[in-house]
């Protein structure tokens, strides 16, 4: 299962995946074009494991990328790879493509090298034969599908969507108070409750857990910029109406993180499906509550109340003091027992 050139594939396939968030690359476009296209040529064939986690390198990528050059070519590849290869016979009980993680990707061009050369040492937990079932390879094209086109595809390990992992570090660092050097610190703050405001019923409750993180923050003396405090407000004012006639059977909700940082990085996360399934497949049974709970209607009808009622009270303390700037002031430390509780029940 040789293929000429493999080393020089993987090599550039790798450099693509560590330097994803490239907007747009016509060499990176071109690999992608390439690549999608042997596998089109035949999506069955004894070389369709290369072409397939080539475009598992790549795909972080095509997802990040603002524009489409070579994602419908490689969602067709990856589409008809699946379909040819998914329903072959095999001997396999499991399929090593379930276990495959985010975190696994960065061994992935070696391991390439390894499956296309039989003499070459392999000291992976699984033979070659289990990696190259066509079975498998179907999964790895559905792993590629799902990172290109979140929430899309089926029966893979759940991934966030790409960029996210960025957006809670950034976001946590501002929480913090230490916001990274370059940071647009009133985008940081009111990107969220855009994204609230325009959220599918899915994703709201998430996006209304980042948002009632960054009240508290906004709430506080942390921050001196009116107008960062009128997207908040404006945003939950939209939220709220969703949530009007709310009920549920629970007779305690679970109590969300109370720590800013925390509490963002958990909203973030559950606002995509992708993050939603992780919850829920890494979710500790005696620790963590499950996701019906956690994300109840009257609990999140409560979060919304509370973080519009401090959101209102710093606002009207801003307008009224002559000395207010329309920035975002974030120094210091965010401290929660210094500003208050993150339950929203007391001042932020």
């Amino acid at each position: 299962m040789s293929i000429n050139n493999l080393d020089e594939f993987a090599h550039t396939w790798e450099a693509i995946r560590e330097d994803y968030d490239t907007r747009s690359n016509d060499e990176y476009d071109q690999s992608v074009l390439d690549c999608a296209a042997r596998l089109a040529a035949d999506p069955a064939g004894q070389t369709a494991y290369a072409w397939t986690l080539g475009l598992v390198l790549m795909a972080p990528y095509l997802g990040y990328a603002i524009d489409d050059t070579g994602k419908p070519e490689a969602v067709a590849a990856l589409q008809a790879a699946d379909s040819a290869l998914h329903d072959r016979p095999c001997a396999h009980d499991e399929h090593l493509y379930r276990e495959h993680e985010e975190e696994f990707d960065l061994d992935l061009a070696e391991q390439l090298l390894g499956l296309s050369d039989p003499t070459a040492p392999w000291d992976e937990d699984h033979c070659r034969e289990a990696w190259l079932c066509p079975r498998n390879i179907a999964g790895f094209a559905r792993i590629a599908l799902d990172i290109i086109e979140p929430g899309t595809t089926r029966d893979v390990p759940p991934r966030l969507p790409i960029g996210t992992e960025e957006s809670i570090q950034t976001l946590s660092a501002v929480l913090h108070g230490y916001p990274r050097a370059g940071t647009d610190l009133a985008w940081e703050l009111t990107a969220p409750a855009l994204d609230l405001a325009a959220a599918a019923s899915q994703d709201r409750p998430g996006c209304l857990l980042t948002v009632h993180a960054i009240a508290a923050y906004a709430a506080s003396d942390m921050c001196e910029a009116p107008s960062v405090v009128e997207e908040l407000i404006n945003a939950l004012e939209k939220t709220l109406p969703h949530y009007a006639d709310a009920t549920c059977g629970h007779t305690q909700h679970a109590e969300p993180p109370r720590w800013a940082p925390d509490l963002a990085e958990l909203g973030i996360q559950l606002s995509s499906p992708g993050g939603r399934a992780r919850y829920e497949r890494t979710r500790r049974q005696d620790e963590d509550p499950p996701l019906e709970n956690l994300l109840c209607p009257v609990a999140l009808a409560r979060i919304a109340q509370d973080s519009l009622k401090n959101l209102r009270s710093r606002h009207a303390q801003l307008i009224a003091d002559p000395d207010a700037e329309d920035a975002a002031g974030a120094t210091g430390s965010f401290d929660g027992n210094r500003h208050g509780d993150m339950d929203g029940t007391t001042a932020a």
